[in-house]
């Protein structure tokens, strides 16, 4: 599909209000779900697009029995935005990008990345992380939009949340891994903190987490690819942070332009979505991010 046929496709240009006791409880728990915010109808093409990327990435990957523990547990796509039109109408969209700024209560959000994840059949649960200890951003207002592009029932693995866990900060310098799902999995325990799955999941539906926010999926126990794609944003203004590991490192150079910490994290690859920007233009990019579930 060139440009010239994106005019066919929902544009989600047309920003909602979100209840305020859906912000209310963001703020409390660190995560939210909020349905319907795309509609089934809305999503065939991009789903069609995602579906391809997922499928081409396939094909260059070993069987599923013969990777490693994280790529068992998804196929990971990050920033296809930049690669293809159609799923870049999708991810700078200001319905999505309204949503994650009135959450986190910020006038304004960049795009960090994006990146699908593709839960194949019998795809391993994923294990307790944060995403924040990939991000060298000098802001806590970070947040990542999971919208699953089918529907997902409970034994397809949609994630679960420690409710809370956000106010904790950085709880470890821990990668998603056995080490992080154990540390992590000890320590919700222990405080006693609550876990929520907000599924099942309609097509459309999302659920939005801060970057602190503790969690987690389930294993894909379904014959079916549970295909999701999230979008990574944080609030315009935010600086660049520690450069400290190097997790950190691979983030800094891939997905904020190798800007000096201290300095605007406004590197074109991260542009303002909401209030609305301007169209950007694609370019190729890694094929590996930070996780998020």
């Amino acid at each position: 599909m060139d440009d010239g046929d994106l005019e066919g496709l929902p544009a989600f240009d047309d920003p909602v209000d979100l209840a305020d006791e859906t912000i209310a409880a963001f703020r409390r728990d660190g995560h939210v779900v909020v349905r319907g915010l795309a509609q089934p109808d809305e999503l065939p093409a991009y789903r069609d697009a995602v579906d391809a990327a997922v499928t081409r990435r396939q094909g260059k990957m070993p069987p599923l029995a013969e990777r490693d523990a994280y790529s068992q547990a998804f196929v990971q796509l990050p920033n296809l935005w930049r690669r293809d039109p159609v799923i870049a109408r999708f991810v700078l969209a200001a319905r999505f990008a309204k949503a994650a700024a009135d959450l986190m209560g910020v006038e304004g959000v960049r795009i960090y990345h994006d990146q699908a994840l593709a839960k194949e059949a019998g795809g391993v649960s994923t294990p307790w992380h944060q995403d924040q200890v990939y991000w060298p951003l000098a802001t806590d207002d970070t947040i990542t939009m999971w919208m699953p592009l089918v529907d997902v029932p409970m034994v397809a693995g949609p994630m679960t949340f420690a409710s809370g866990s956000h106010r904790l900060g950085a709880l470890d310098a821990l990668v998603i891994g056995e080490d992080s799902e154990a540390t992590f999995s000890q320590l919700v325990a222990e405080r006693g903190l609550a876990q929520t799955t907000h599924g099942p999941f309609v097509a459309g539906d999302a659920t939005f987490h801060r970057g602190w926010t503790l969690h987690r999926a389930g294993a894909n126990e379904t014959g079916d690819l549970r295909l999701v794609m999230t979008v990574i944003y944080y609030a315009d203004g935010a600086r660049i942070g520690l450069v400290d590991s190097p997790a950190r490192e691979l983030d800094h150079k891939y997905w904020l332009g190798s800007i000096p910490p201290g300095e605007p994290a406004n590197d074109p690859a991260n542009p303002v979505v909401w209030p609305p920007a301007e169209p950007q233009t694609q370019i190729d990019s890694p094929t590996r991010g930070s996780p998020t579930a």
